[in-house]
């Protein structure tokens, strides 16, 4: 790559930069955040008293009915490799510091 590319692409990277910077600070200025928590709030008091009612009034009641799970699950085979790639990485590198330092005190304290 020559000069002209790389000033390009750095270029291009700051202004991106600068462009995801704005729309999350606007996005934060305009209580887009606070309004989604709100909603939840209203959501989990709405459930609160619905459950509360439902006991008063003698019903059976599960904790299904009123829990929202909005969990959505976004792995794939390249997350997932990606983790198993990672926790495999962190199990080497700890046995491997483990090891180290078993050594080194082996050293010092023996």
């Amino acid at each position: 790559m020559n000069e002209s590319n790389k000033n390009n692409i750095t270029t291009k990277l700051i202004i991106i930069s600068f462009i995801l910077y704005i729309i999350l600070y606007f996005s934060f200025e305009t209580g887009y955040y606070d309004y989604k928590v709100h909603n939840k709030t209203m959501l989990t008091e709405e459930s609160i008293k619905r459950f509360e009612n439902d006991i008063s009034n003698g019903k059976n009641v599960s904790i299904e009915d009123y829990v929202i799970n909005d969990y959505i699950d976004y792995s794939n085979s390249f997350s997932n490799t990606g983790y198993f790639v990672g926790s495999t990485i962190e199990k080497i590198m700890n046995k491997s510091i483990k090891k180290s330092l078993s050594i080194l005190s082996d050293l010092f304290y023996k």
